[in-house]
């Protein structure tokens, strides 16, 4: 029986994309057994219309004629893959929401946030012949309420559940220069202001001093180590190395990020605006208790448990959810377990492929 041939479409590089890393995840699941897949992926992004890409993307499908082409993601990369569809007969074009530019704070160009905001993304959507969200809160936004029966639902992000979160904890602590007793934060996620990083320096300036002892020595040492990079990078160091009291280690993007947080005590993730995160997700798989910022889909994940929530932009409200987490390791370990059964009911890897693969298959049954 021939196999339905799904083209999976993303763009950006590896350990600092969680739209990519999702494809990876559905390229090496069961699905490739039901499913023909086919890359269609671009390493940068786009500036402006990129006619040679768009070619080759049309030759490409041509040649593989999919009964679906997925296209993750609205903004420029997202428009140049269901353009290319569209150029090249496909019918069948499902648009997965992640983000939009309409949240980004940062200044500068706002004549290309505009453009985004009432050009592609607009465009992106229209060319869809499905569109779906990865959260609840996505789905609810203004600009999707339109879509009618053209909306397939939320298909949430999924993270494996290692069954040996911790197994190479000391080995890679001891990579990154942490001591046994030392208290380690962990933040994941690109460089920008966007997540958050100069309210969390701000909240480490205003942590009490640490109220766990070591034997015989001083106050136990925390820690907070950063994965990623992007365009902010330096001053977000500058930030973060004016905070007395805590040591900042900027580890780059990484592909050993599950190992991270196997290392790590506590998931700090103060973003001011998201849909779904991976990061959050695998660092709760890895029960590790999260402090977040009450944005997007962050409160739909921790509604059952799993972390504090605190208001997005608030470095008060960080420090005092922060601290009791840092001075307690038996309400760490409680917390992170609550979190871990949260994803493992309604965020596993199964669950995303579940969810996806009822998607695909509702759409390819539909007449074209």
């Amino acid at each position: 029986m021939t196999r339905p041939v799904v083209v999976q479409h993303s763009a950006g590089t590896p350990g600092a994309n969680g739209p990519l890393t999702a494809v990876r995840r559905v390229l090496d699941s069961p699905l490739a057994h039901r499913y023909e897949f086919v890359r269609m992926h671009q390493d940068a992004g786009n500036g402006s219309l990129n006619v040679p890409l768009l070619r080759e993307w049309v030759r490409l499908l041509r040649r593989v004629r999919p009964d679906l082409v997925h296209v993750r993601g609205l903004q420029n990369e997202g428009l140049h893959g269901v353009l290319a569809a569209r150029l090249a007969g496909c019918r069948r074009i499902l648009v997965t929401v992640h983000g939009t530019v309409r949240d980004l704070r940062q200044p500068g160009r706002p004549w290309r946030r505009r453009l985004l905001v009432h050009g592609a993304e607009p465009a992106t959507l229209r060319m869809a012949s499905h569109v779906g969200t990865v959260c609840e809160y996505a789905a609810r936004r203004d600009f999707l309420r339109h879509l009618g029966a053209r909306f397939v639902g939320v298909i949430p992000n999924g993270v494996p559940l290692p069954a040996h979160p911790r197994a190479s904890r000391e080995r890679v602590r001891a990579e990154v220069g942490l001591r046994p007793d030392d208290v380690a934060m962990i933040a994941v996620s690109r460089l920008t202001w966007e997540k958050g990083y100069g309210v969390l320096a701000d909240a480490l300036r205003r942590l009490p001093p640490s109220t766990v002892r070591r034997p015989y020595r001083s106050a136990a040492r925390r820690v907070l180590l950063v994965a990623g990079d992007g365009p902010d990078r330096e001053g977000i160091a500058a930030a973060l190395a004016d905070t007395a009291g805590v040591e900042v280690r900027l580890l780059g993007n990484r592909l050993d990020v599950p190992d991270l947080l196997g290392a790590a005590d506590l998931f700090v993730f103060p973003t001011l605006h998201e849909n779904l995160s991976n990061a959050l997700l695998e660092a709760m798989a890895h029960g590790l208790p999260v402090v977040a910022s009450a944005v997007g889909g962050n409160v739909e994940v921790l509604r059952s448990g799993g972390g504090r929530l605190v208001p997005a932009g608030d470095p008060d409200a960080l420090a005092g959810a922060l601290s009791p987490l840092l001075d307690d390791a038996a309400e760490r370990l409680h917390v992170g377990e609550l979190g871990r059964k949260v994803v493992a009911e309604g965020y596993s890897l199964d669950v995303m492929l579940g969810s996806l693969d009822r998607v695909y298959q509702r759409i390819i049954g539909e007449r074209a």
